[in-house]
């Protein structure tokens, strides 16, 4: 049941995050819409297979760009499993 209300959770946030980005990105609406949209399609990266596959093909054709985002998300796959292997 936890892991039902955490899906539903992140695609509530997703989905407010990408409706909130596509509304700021109407021109004389000042706002960084497209980089709300970003992070609500990053937020729902996890669900979506359909997204996983269009990242992963996006990832081997512009690496130069993804290598930051890459990095980070190793860094933060990193610490979690060194927490999960310490204990709290």
């Amino acid at each position: 049941m936890l892991d039902l209300m955490k899906r539903l959770a992140r695609w509530a946030v997703a989905l407010a995050l990408i409706v909130l980005g596509l509304v700021l990105s109407i021109p004389g609406i000042p706002g960084p819409g497209l980089l709300i949209v970003l992070i609500g399609l990053f937020v729902l990266l996890p669900e979506s297979r359909w997204l996983r596959k269009k990242y992963a093909a996006l990832k081997r054709r512009y690496p130069r760009v993804f290598h930051p985002i890459e990095s980070r998300r190793a860094r933060a796959r990193r610490e979690r499993h060194r927490r999960r292997r310490d204990g709290p």
